[in-house]
């Protein structure tokens, strides 16, 4: 392992060495016994790796199709689901942007449902729209990309199901995170995050009334040697692995309260191990992330606007680690820190 300080799983977990050698021993077998025979073999792998997705989604095996990405999860849905012309789709003020982008591209018209002071979906807010004003769907980011913002998909999913509107979920930030099993009427996710498994891999689960619109969609084109990698990260996956990652973000959180020019962007609460960091001395975070990687070897995420533009009034630094150390805490504080101007 290099002395790369790893705080980026939230863009790319980092592969075990036995999910790296899943993948190579899966390539070797594709040469030594065509790439057809070696899919065929690998299936009931890929069969538990559904079964075991579908478990964490709150679906069952059946559910599940593979993907290449969240963003081609989205767009399957936004072909395949029969929403009316110029349907009307709710978010939360959080959302991704460029899921804002792809409704748009697709002819939707986005409505932003009310939020609290921390940017968490207003219950009550959300259950008097769906009574008066229902849109044809609504659509919740799980966890934010650029801060711990997690919204409460559990309680909006029971206020949709009571007013018959179906809720899809954004998981990219929390599938093998934060708590998913909800059952949602759709849910995708990358496998690349917090699975820490290879590029080129993605789930969406969709519940029985809609589920054969998405039938054929594991048949296309794919990496499967990416798949069975998948499958051995999911292997791997700690069954505590929520309890764990909630221990490394608090005590992530508690490392960096204190340090001169930052402060901590997440919400009172917050859970999990993507923190957001909001500079309150004029630093410019493109540089400063720069310069963490390229003097201290330590790998951070520079978040622009654009990630959650009616959530983001500045760019925020993501820390996302997958373990901590209490040596990777000092080196992390102490890359943080503001230079002093010298003297002379």
């Amino acid at each position: 392992m290099s002395d790369l300080l790893h705080l980026q799983t939230a863009a790319c977990g980092r592969p075990s060495p036995a999910t790296i050698d899943a993948v190579r021993q899966h390539l070797e077998l594709e040469a030594a016994e065509g790439g057809y025979v070696a899919e065929e073999q690998a299936a009931p792998r890929l069969r538990r790796l559904k079964a075991g997705v579908g478990r964490l989604l709150g679906h069952d095996a059946d559910a599940v199709c593979f993907t290449t990405s969240a963003t081609d999860g989205l767009e399957q849905l936004l072909r395949r689901w029969p929403l009316p012309e110029d349907a009307d789709v709710l978010v939360a003020a959080g959302e991704w942007g460029p899921n804002r982008d792809r409704f748009l591209a697709h002819g939707l018209r986005v409505r932003t449902a009310a939020v609290d002071a921390h940017g968490r979906l207003d219950l009550a807010e959300l259950q008097r729209e769906l009574r008066i004003d229902p849109p044809a769907l609504v659509h919740l980011v799980s966890l934010a990309s650029h801060r711990a913002l997690a919204q409460p998909v559990a309680e909006a999913l029971r206020l949709c199901g009571e007013a018959g509107v179906p809720l899809w979920v954004d998981a990219a930030q929390a599938l093998a995170h934060l708590p998913t099993g909800f059952g949602a009427d759709a849910v995708y996710a990358p496998a690349r995050k917090w699975l820490a498994a290879p590029r080129g891999v993605g789930f969406l689960a969709v519940a029985a009334p809609w589920r054969d619109r998405f039938s054929g969609l594991d048949d296309e084109e794919c990496s499967v040697a990416s798949r069975v990698g998948a499958a051995q990260a999911l292997a791997e996956l700690p069954t505590d692995h929520v309890d764990r990652l909630a221990a490394v973000g608090r005590r992530l959180r508690e490392a960096v309260a204190d340090v001169e020019g930052w402060e901590v962007a997440d919400p009172p609460g917050a859970t999990g191990a993507l923190v957001g960091l909001r500079p309150t001395a004029d630093q410019d975070v493109e540089a400063v992330q720069r310069r963490l990687h390229q003097e201290h070897r330590v790998l951070t995420t520079a978040c622009l606007t654009w990630r959650a533009p009616d959530d983001m009034a500045e760019p925020l630094l993501r820390l996302a680690p997958a373990e901590l150390a209490e040596a990777d805490v000092e080196r992390l504080t102490g890359s943080l820190r503001l230079r002093k101007p010298s003297l002379g």
